[in-house]
């Protein structure tokens, strides 16, 4: 019977890099440089000039939509050509800085989209956006 003693003796020693340890050190200073970046790149220390407390005016918006068969909507409310513009130059009248902001299917026909930006520039409005959805 062999004791104990002899048989850790008779293993063969071998001479490898136990990387276990490695990593986990790897892996604690990989966060925290993580953590730490995006304070050291802060840049000049500048001393913003204050304001008063009240919010900024921003302009009103109104939707205009343009169905697949031509129809024009001033929010929820169905116009014609010459009724819309007509809506939209009170809308001018009250606040010239109101967005107007076209929904316009893909299905229509340019002609059409053309005549309805027509008649909002020829309201006064001059701050438009396209609504768009991405790909």
């Amino acid at each position: 019977m062999k004791s104990k003693a002899r048989s850790y003796f008779d293993q063969k020693m071998t001479a490898e890099i136990n990387v276990t340890n490695l990593v986990d050190v790897m892996l604690v200073l990989l966060i925290i440089f993580i953590l730490v970046a995006p304070v050291l790149e802060q840049g000049i220390s500048v001393e913003l000039p204050k304001i008063s407390d009240q919010k900024m005016k921003l302009p009103e918006s109104m939707t205009l939509s343009i169905g697949k068969e031509g129809e024009v909507f001033l929010g929820d409310k169905a116009f014609t050509l010459t009724e819309l513009r007509s809506k939209l130059e009170t809308v001018a009248q009250s606040d010239p800085e109101t967005a107007i902001i076209v929904r316009a299917d893909k299905e229509i026909r340019y002609e059409t989209l053309v005549q309805v930006l027509d008649q909002v520039r020829g309201a006064g409005l001059t701050k438009l956006g396209m609504a768009t959805q991405v790909k």
